[in-house]
C-alpha cells in the first residue's frame, strides 16, 4: 500500500458460493463467511496465511503472499458456523511423523450451531451448540496431504459467540458463549475448563444482541498504558501467560412499544392466546391478516437503540487451583465501562476505543483507570484469602472510565452508519467499511454498488488512506443486496467480506447474487504510531468523508453539538470545553513519580486553560460582527493576554532548567581547567619530547573553530571587533563544543588569542560562567496540539463563506470600496507566533488556515504560512499568486511592505512580486497537481511576469557559478597576494548572498511546470517570445553545467568512501576495545582473521580502482 497518494491497493483473495436465501435459512442468517490468521507457535512473524470458515461450505486455508488456496475441509450443507474459525500450528518432531514433509500439526476450531437448534430454532428451551476440532498434517508450504482431516466434537450447553486461540497461550483456546460467559480451557481437553460469568445487563437493556472477543498477551513493556503501573510491575515472568481480554458486548435497549390497535393482527392473536382458548384454524388466521393488512413494523422495521459495553478480563493459564470438583484458572474481571451513544464500538490493543453511532459521527475515546490497584500479590489477585459469602462474582474490582479524544461527523453520501463495518488496528488507526450510499439523483439500477474502505486515524480526525471496492454483480445488482464485514488477519493484512444480505429472501430471479467475495487489505504502510507527520498532506481526502458543518449542524439531537463545536464558527465555550476534553491526552511523566515535572505540566494546563478563557471574552466582538476600532481593540487585549503568558511560560520553563544548565557549565568548567592544566605539563615536557603529529593537528583544529566563528558572525582576527548585528563573540563560540574540534585545542585557543589580545593592548575579560548561564536562549513553551487547534478556532471564529469557493482576499484600506462595510481581524502576533514555531496545520480550521488570512488581508503571516505550513494546496497557492501578479501591475512603493509596522493594521498590501514568489517556492507542492491549478487559474498574461522574475534569479545563479573575470580584476588579485584566508563556506557550494534568491533546484522545476500549463499559450504571444528565448539559453547552460559536474561524482566519491571507512574501522576498534576481542592472551591470532583482512584489502582495492587517494586540506 503507498500511503503517498493515499491509496490502498486492494487485492481479492478468494471468492465462495453462497447458498440461497431462503425462508428456511433466515434462522441461520448470523452464520456469516468469517476469517483469521493462522497462528504459528514456533514462528511469530509468518502472519500470511489465512484461515476462512465460509456457511455450508467448509474450511480453507489460503496463503495471502500469492493468493493461492493451501487446503481445504469440505463440510457440506449442514455447516453453520456461529463463530470464525481459530487455527494454530505446533512443529512436530519426525518421529511422531509418520511423513517427512510434515512439519506441523494444525488445529482449527470453529464453534457450530447443533443440529438440535437449527431444527427447533424457536424454541427457547433449544439452546446447544458444538465445538468441533480439525487436525491437519501441515507441510512446509501450509498444504496439507489429505483432503479429509479427523474432527473431534465437543458438545456445549449453548452456542458460542467467539473462539480464539493466541499463539502465546499454546496449550489453551479462549471461547466466549452467546449468553456472554467467558471460558478458558486446555486444547487438548475442553472439560476442564475455567468460567468467567457474564456480567448482568445494563440498566435499560433488553437482551444481549453481539459480541467480540480480542486477546492479546500483557507483559511489564506492553504498550496497554492504560493498565495500572502495579499491576505491570507486578507481573510474574515466565511460565506465567497473563493475557488481556477485550471484551465488547452490544445489547438491544428495551424500547417502549406503541399501543397496537389491530385487535386481529398475528401478533395480537398471539399475545392474547391462552391454554384453554381453542387452537384458530389457519383459515381463520389468514383472513384475519389479510383483513388488517401489513403492518408498519413489518414493511418498516424500527431501527432499535443500543447499548455497547467494553470489559477488561486478565486472565492467566499458568495459575490453578486443584479443586475436586472444578479446576481453577486465572480469570479475573478488571472492569468495564458503557461507550454512550454507540452502536458499533471497536477497541485496540493500546487501548483506544472508536465508536460510530446511527447518526454517523465517529468518536475516538481512551480507557484508563479511575483507581490505582492495591494487592500484596499477583496470586491474591485471582484467588483471594478471604472473600465474603455474598460478595457479586460478576462486579468488576476497578472502576474503568473513557477520556474523550475527538469526534468526526461522516458525510452522509459517503458513509451508511447502519451498515458500515469498524475495525481496530493499531494506536488509534481503524478501518472503516460502508456500502456507498445511493445517490438522490440515480435510481438503484442505474448506480453500480460499490463499498468505501478508509484508513482513519481516529486521534487527528483524518483520513490515512482510502479504496473503493466494485461489488461483484456475482454478489449483488443493487446497493441494498449485500453486507460488508471486516476482520484482521495478522500484523499486515484486513480482510473486507462482501456477501449477499440476509434480506435478500423476497429476490426469486434466478440471476441473484450466489457469490461471497473476500478482498485483501495490505496494513504495511500504516506507521507504527499515531504521530502528526502521518496526517499533514491528508486534509483533502479527509474532507471527502467528513460531513460540512451544515449537514452535520442538521443532524439534531446531541450529535449536532459535538459536530458543531469542531467547526471554525463555534462558539467560545465549546472550543474551551473541546480543549478540556483533550487535555488528558498529556505526558505519561505524570505516571513516572517526577513530582518536579509533573508540577510543571500541571501549571501549564492551567495556564493554558486560563488563556483560553481570558481569550474567549476578549475575542468575542470578533464572532458578532462588531465595529472596527471594537474589534481592533479586542486584537490588543487578546495579544497583550498572549505575550503575558508566553513570557511566564518561558520563565517558568527556565527555573525549571536552569540547574541543568548551570550543571553542564560546572562540567564545562572542569574540563577546561583539566585541558589547560594538561596542555601546560604538555608544554613543560615538549621541550625534550615533543608529541608527534600535535602542530599538524592544532593547525587542522584551528581552521574548523575559526569557521565556526565566522559563521557564528563574530570576528576572526585578533582585535577586531564583530559586524554589527552579530549576536554572539569568538568568546561565546569557543565556550561551547564546536563539532569536530577537540575540547583542549578548543581551550588552547582561547588561551592563546587571549594572550594575543593582551599584548595588542585590548582588554581581556574572562569568562564569566554566570553571564553565560544567562546568555543562554531561553526554552519555548511546550503547545499541545489540541490547545493550538482552540486557540486558532478563537482567532477566526466567523466562518467562511462558503470554504469550496475561491479564495476571498481583502483589498488594503485605501483601495478598499467604501460599500464594503465588513471588517475582519485576528490577533496577527498570535497568529504568527504559532506559525514561526511550525505549529500550525492548514486543516485546523475549517476551510484551511491560509484561506481566513488572505480574507484578513494578513500578508506577512501568509508568507510565513508558505514556509511553515506544509499542506497548504495548490489551489490556494495559485489564488494566492494570481493575486500578488495583478496587485503588482500597479506601481507600489517598497514601504508599503513593512513587516515590523503594526500588524494589527489589517488588511496589509500585497507584497512584491520577488519577495512571495521565494516564499511561494519554498512551500511543498506536488508538479501535476501544480500544473493543473496553473492551467486553471493563472492567465498566460499574468504568468509572463512570473517566468521574468524566474528569468532574472537564472541569470543571477548561473552568473555566480561561471563568473566572468575582468582583466582588472586579475591584476588586482595579483597585487593582493594570497594573504591570511579562511574558508567559512564549502568550497563546492555556489551560493548567492541575496536572502531573496531562492535556489536553483526549486526555481527550475516551477519553470518547468508554468511552461507546461501554458507553452503552446506563450509561443502565440509575439511579445514573449524573447522571454522564451532567454530562458532556454538559461536552462540548456543549467543542463550542461549540471552535466559537467555529473562526471566529478565518480572521482570525487572516493572521498566519502574513505571517510566511511575510516568511520566503520574507528567504530570496529572501539567495539573491539569495549568487547575485549582481537587478539587472544597467547598473542595467536583469532582463527580466520588473517583471511578475513585479506579479503577486505582485495575488497578495498577493487573499490578505489586507479585512483589514489590522498588527504589535503584546502
Amino acid at each position: 500500500m503507498s500511503l503517498v497518494g493515499g491509496q490502498i491497493d486492494d487485492f481479492v483473495v478468494a471468492s465462495f458460493p453462497a447458498p440461497a436465501v431462503t425462508g428456511a435459512t433466515t434462522a441461520t442468517a448470523a452464520s456469516r463467511t468469517t476469517a483469521t490468521c493462522v497462528n504459528y507457535t514456533s514462528n511469530a512473524k509468518t502472519d500470511h496465511r489465512v484461515a476462512i470458515a465460509s456457511p455450508r461450505v467448509g474450511l480453507a486455508v489460503y496463503d495471502l503472499d500469492d493468493q493461492t488456496p493451501l487446503a481445504s475441509i469440505s463440510v457440506g450443507p449442514s455447516f453453520a458456523p456461529c463463530t470464525a474459525p481459530a487455527s494454530r500450528s505446533t512443529p512436530v518432531t519426525q518421529t511422531a511423523s509418520e511423513s517427512t514433509r510434515v512439519k506441523s500439526l494444525r488445529k482449527t476450531w470453529v464453534g457450530v450451531r447443533s443440529t438440535l437448534q437449527q431444527q427447533a430454532n424457536d424454541d427457547a428451551t433449544a439452546r446447544a451448540g458444538e465445538i468441533w476440532c480439525f487436525h491437519e498434517d501441515e507441510n512446509k508450504d501450509g498444504s496439507t496431504g489429505s483432503a479429509d482431516a479427523p474432527k473431534a466434537v465437543w458438545p456445549i450447553s449453548e452456542p458460542l459467540a467467539s473462539i480464539v486461540a493466541p499463539r502465546t497461550l499454546p496449550e489453551h483456546i479462549v471461547f466466549l458463549s452467546e449468553t456472554g460467559t467467558l471460558a478458558l480451557a486446555p486444547q487438548d481437553d475442553l472439560t476442564k475448563l475455567s468460567s468467567l460469568a457474564a456480567p448482568p445487563l445494563p440498566s435499560g437493556a433488553n437482551a444481549l444482541s453481539s459480541q467480540t472477543l480480542r486477546v492479546v498477551p500483557l507483559t511489564s513493556t506492553t504498550s496497554s498504558d492504560f493498565v495500572p503501573s502495579s499491576l505491570l510491575a507486578a507481573l510474574p515472568p515466565a511460565p506465567a501467560q497473563p493475557h488481556l481480554a477485550f471484551i465488547v458486548r452490544t445489547y438491544a435497549a428495551a424500547a417502549t412499544a406503541a399501543p397496537s390497535t389491530a385487535e386481529a393482527s398475528l401478533t395480537g392473536a398471539g399475545k392474547k392466546k391462552h391454554k384453554k382458548q381453542a387452537r384458530p384454524s389457519a383459515a381463520a388466521v389468514i383472513d384475519a391478516a389479510e383483513s388488517v393488512g401489513p403492518s408498519a413494523a413489518s414493511t418498516e422495521p424500527t431501527q432499535t437503540s443500543r447499548i455497547c459495553q467494553v470489559e477488561l478480563v486478565l486472565l492467566d493459564a499458568a495459575i490453578s487451583v486443584p479443586d475436586e470438583f472444578e479446576p481453577r484458572q486465572g480469570l479475573l474481571r478488571l472492569g468495564r465501562v458503557e461507550v454512550p451513544g454507540a452502536s458499533e464500538v471497536v477497541v485496540s490493543d493500546e487501548g483506544f476505543v472508536t465508536a460510530l453511532d446511527a447518526s454517523g459521527v465517529l468518536s475516538s475515546h481512551r480507557l484508563g483507570f479511575a483507581e490505582s490497584l492495591a494487592f500484596e500479590a499477583y496470586h491474591a489477585l485471582f484467588f483471594p484469602a478471604a472473600s465474603s459469602d455474598n460478595a457479586d462474582d460478576t462486579a468488576a474490582i476497578l472502576p474503568l472510565a473513557l477520556n474523550f479524544v475527538k469526534s468526526i461527523p461522516l458525510s452522509p453520501t459517503a458513509v451508511s452508519p447502519a451498515r458500515s463495518a469498524l475495525l481496530a488496528l493499531h494506536s488509534s488507526f481503524v478501518a472503516l467499511a460502508s456500502p456507498r450510499p445511493r445517490s438522490p439523483a440515480s435510481d438503484s439500477t442505474s448506480q453500480p454498488p460499490s463499498v468505501s474502505v478508509t484508513y482513519w486515524d481516529t486521534r487527528f480526525g483524518s483520513v490515512i488512506a482510502s479504496t473503493e471496492l466494485a461489488v461483484p454483480s456475482a454478489v449483488a445488482a443493487s446497493v441494498d443486496g449485500f453486507a460488508v464485514s471486516l476482520s484482521r488477519v495478522g500484523r499486515r493484512t484486513a480482510i473486507v467480506v462482501i456477501e449477499p444480505a440476509a434480506t435478500s429472501a423476497t429476490i426469486d430471479d434466478k440471476s441473484a447474487a450466489k457469490r461471497t467475495v473476500l478482498f485483501g487489505l495490505p496494513l504495511n504502510g500504516l506507521p507504527s504510531a499515531s504521530v502528526l507527520a502521518a496526517v499533514v498532506g491528508k486534509h483533502t481526502l479527509t474532507a471527502k468523508y467528513v460531513a460540512s458543518p451544515s449537514t452535520s449542524a442538521s443532524a439534531g439531537g446531541s450529535n449536532a453539538t459535538a459536530s458543531t463545536s469542531t467547526s471554525a464558527g463555534s462558539s467560545g465555550a465549546a472550543i474551551l470545553e473541546q480543549a478540556r476534553r483533550a487535555e488528558p491526552m498529556r505526558s505519561e511523566l505524570l505516571r513516572t513519580g517526577n513530582e518536579k515535572k509533573a508540577a510543571l505540566l500541571e501549571q501549564s494546563r492551567i495556564a493554558r486553560e486560563q488563556l483560553l478563557e481570558s481569550l474567549v471574552d476578549a475575542l468575542e466582538p470578533l464572532r458578532v460582527g462588531a465595529s472596527t476600532k471594537e474589534q481592533d481593540k479586542a486584537v490588543r487585549s487578546a495579544e497583550s493576554s498572549w505575550d503575558t503568558y508566553i513570557e511566564e511560560e518561558r520563565d517558568r520553563l527556565w527555573e525549571y532548567n536552569k540547574d541543568k544548565v548551570r550543571l553542564a557549565m560546572e562540567k564545562e568548567k572542569e574540563r577546561r581547567v583539566a585541558a589547560i592544566a594538561g596542555l601546560t605539563r604538555s608544554g613543560d615536557a615538549g621541550a625534550a619530547e615533543p608529541e608527534e603529529g600535535e602542530a599538524s593537528r592544532y593547525k587542522v583544529a584551528k581552521r574548523r573553530i575559526e569557521r565556526a566563528i565566522a559563521a557564528a558572525g563574530a570576528s576572526i582576527r585578533p582585535g577586531t571587533e564583530a559586524a554589527a548585528g552579530s549576536g554572539k563573540s569568538w568568546k561565546d563560540v569557543t565556550a561551547a563544543r564546536i563539532k569536530g574540534v577537540n575540547d583542549k585545542y578548543r581551550y588552547r585557543y582561547h588561551t592563546e588569542r587571549n594572550k594575543i589580545e593582551a599584548e595588542m593592548g585590548q582588554t581581556v575579560k574572562e569568562f564569566d560562567w554566570e553571564e553565560a548561564v544567562d546568555k543562554v536562549e531561553r526554552f519555548e513553551p511546550s503547545l499541545p496540539s489540541s490547545f493550538v487547534t482552540a486557540l486558532l478556532r478563537l482567532s477566526f471564529p466567523v466562518p467562511l463563506a462558503d470554504a469550496s469557493t475561491s479564495l476571498e482576499i481583502a483589498a488594503p484600506a485605501s483601495n478598499a470600496p467604501k460599500a464594503k462595510a465588513t471588517v475582519y481581524r485576528h490577533p496577527t502576533k498570535l497568529v504568527g507566533y504559532l506559525l514561526g514555531r511550525e505549529l500550525v496545520g492548514e486543516n485546523q480550521v475549517e476551510g484551511g488556515v491560509t484561506r481566513f488570512l488572505a480574507r484578513a488581508g494578513d500578508w506577512p503571516n501568509i508568507l510565513q504560512a508558505l514556509r511553515t505550513v506544509s499542506d497548504i494546496s495548490e489551489s490556494t497557492l495559485v489564488s494566492l499568486l494570481v493575486a500578488v501578479v495583478r496587485d503588482s501591475s500597479s506601481a507600489h512603493d517598497d514601504a508599503d511592505m513593512d513587516v515590523d509596522s503594526d500588524v494589527t493594521a489589517l488588511p496589509c498590501s500585497a507584497p512584491r512580486l520577488p519577495t512571495f514568489l521565494a516564499a511561494f517556492l519554498q512551500a511543498p507542492y506536488t508538479g501535476p497537481t501544480l500544473r493543473s491549478a496553473l492551467q486553471k487559474q493563472l492567465s498566460p498574461s499574468d504568468a509572463v511576469p512570473v517566468l521574468e522574475q524566474c528569468d532574472a534569479w537564472l541569470k543571477r545563479w548561473l552568473n555566480e557559478a561561471e563568473p566572468v573575470r575582468t582583466k582588472d580584476e586579475d591584476e588586482k588579485r595579483k597585487r593582493k597576494g594570497k594573504g591570511h584566508q579562511t574558508v567559512a563556506i564549502d568550497v563546492f557550494k555556489v551560493a548567492v548572498r541575496d536572502e531573496d534568491v531562492p535556489a536553483l533546484d526549486q526555481v527550475v522545476p516551477f519553470v518547468q511546470a508554468v511552461l507546461d500549463a501554458h507553452f503552446v499559450t506563450l509561443l502565440l504571444q509575439r511579445q514573449s517570445h524573447r522571454l522564451l528565448r532567454r530562458l532556454s539559453q538559461h536552462v540548456a547552460r543549467h543542463t550542461e553545467m549540471s552535466t559537467d559536474l555529473g562526471s566529478l561524482l565518480g572521482a570525487l566519491s572516493i572521498y566519502s568512501t574513505k571517510k566511511e571507512e575510516q568511520r566503520r574501522a574507528a567504530l570496529a576498534a572501539a567495539e573491539a576495545k569495549a568487547a575485549g576481542t582481537g587478539a587472544t592472551t597467547t598473542g595467536v591470532k583469532e582463527l580466520g582473521a588473517t583471511m578475513e583482512k585479506r579479503i577486505a584489502a582485495q575488497e578495498k582495492h577493487a573499490e578505489v580502482g586507479q585512483y589514489q587517494v590522498e588527504e589535503f586540506y584546502l
